[in-house]
């Protein structure tokens, strides 16, 4: 039946009225011998018959959808590129309409001759993060006399992602600085890049350690020894409460998680990154970070959801926590005693560095018993804030 329903959908108030004036005229030609109703009917067919080749048959025209860039941070220009080409002598539509998202954009498209193409451009919408659905572009096919019309589908849909705001850290800004230049750990090893001093050979030592210049005043063979420095891996938790974050705290927020997670991966560090548990004893939610368009894509659909804010996450994400370093993201409505229970939920060892996103405030740092507190008003103060967290230690 749905050959059924789309036939009834092309039918306009002026062909339903002429289908009325068919079925009308018939009857009262058969019931009363009117003549009048007989050649009122005829002409009303004759208009409905005649109207059915001009929406059936082959293309008009066709079309391809692309973007100037399938990912872009927010505020990051974005276009959709829509070309439009006659294949055949059909006359070409005066007009494409584009859907994007839940609005409509009407592209006039010039007289084209057979092979002939145009190309149009349509800003988009980046305020805010998340996707956008861009087509698909389509065409009203309709009969002059108004009876029939179709809308006719062009293209597929296309999806543009919109990215929470990132910025570059200095290098180092993806783990506490002291402990990415590597920390003296107490025991030795013979393969790393802190030199710590010479002991007498072994046998299975690797020859290519031997100090020979030592060796021969010593006149014993000697092989260096190294510390090993410990590399600083990363954990970011992200509250998903909306009851921790007033405005766009919750935006900011993302963009942190996004800034810091991406400095992590620019390290070369071990990162992880989760959300605040589903249920009060349930595990923190993994947010996909295995690359770093992954994870943006991730921070671009990810959403607040109520009830469990940073102390739960932190203490959730215990399992989570054998980094050096952990980064807990909150808003700006969350008390000091609730950001004391978060930073204390992480195991013994672990660096904890709080991180409130509060949109508009000062930039500024304290200390809540062994963990940083820093206050971001935008993005860009994280720089700014990271280096007295990691750096004065």
């Amino acid at each position: 039946m749905r050959w059924l329903d789309a036939a009834t959908r092309a039918i306009t108030p002026w062909g339903w009225a002429l289908l009325a004036t068919v079925a009308m005229g018939a009857v009262l030609a058969r019931s009363l011998g009117w003549t009048e109703a007989l050649v009122a009917a005829v002409a009303a067919a004759v208009l409905v018959l005649g109207a059915i080749p001009w929406i059936v048959g082959e293309r008009w025209a066709r079309a391809r959808i692309g973007l100037s860039a399938e990912r872009v941070p927010v505020g990051a220009e974005a276009l959709a590129l829509v070309e439009v080409s006659r294949p055949t002598r059909a006359a070409t539509p005066r007009q494409v309409d584009l859907d994007i998202g839940d609005e409509e954009a009407v592209l006039e498209i010039p007289p084209l001759e057979v092979g002939g193409r145009v190309l149009r451009s349509v800003p988009l919408d980046t305020s805010r993060r998340g996707l956008r659905s861009i087509g698909p572009a389509t065409i009203m096919r309709t009969d002059p006399f108004g009876v029939l019309e179709r809308r006719h589908r062009l293209t597929d849909t296309r999806t543009l992602v919109v990215h929470p705001r990132v910025v570059r850290l200095p290098g180092g800004a993806g783990g506490i600085v002291r402990d990415l230049d590597g920390e003296a750990a107490a025991e030795r090893t013979a393969d790393d890049v802190s030199f710590h001093s010479l002991r007498e050979y072994a046998p299975g030592d690797d020859r290519r350690l031997v100090h020979w210049r030592s060796s021969a005043r010593h006149g014993a063979l000697l092989v260096r020894q190294f510390e090993p420095s410990r590399r600083a891996d990363t954990l970011i938790v992200l509250s998903t409460d909306p009851a921790e974050y007033d405005g766009d705290d919750f935006e900011l927020a993302l963009s942190l998680v996004g800034t810091l997670g991406l400095a992590a991966m620019a390290d070369r560090r071990a990162l992880r990154v989760v959300e605040s548990p589903r249920t009060e004893r349930g595990p923190a939610q993994p947010v996909d970070s295995a690359t770093r368009e992954r994870l943006l894509d991730a921070l671009a659909v990810l959403e607040p959801r109520s009830g469990h804010g940073i102390a739960q996450a932190a203490r959730a994400s215990r399992g989570a926590a054998a980094g050096s370093v952990a980064w807990l993201i909150t808003g700006s409505t969350v008390p000091p005693r609730t950001l004391r229970t978060a930073a204390n939920g992480m195991p013994a060892g672990v660096v904890s560095v709080v991180v409130r996103a509060a949109v508009g405030a000062l930039p500024s740092r304290s200390r809540l018993g062994d963990a940083d507190v820093v206050t971001v008003g935008a993005i860009e103060d994280l720089s700014r804030g990271m280096g007295s967290a990691g750096g004065t230690r």
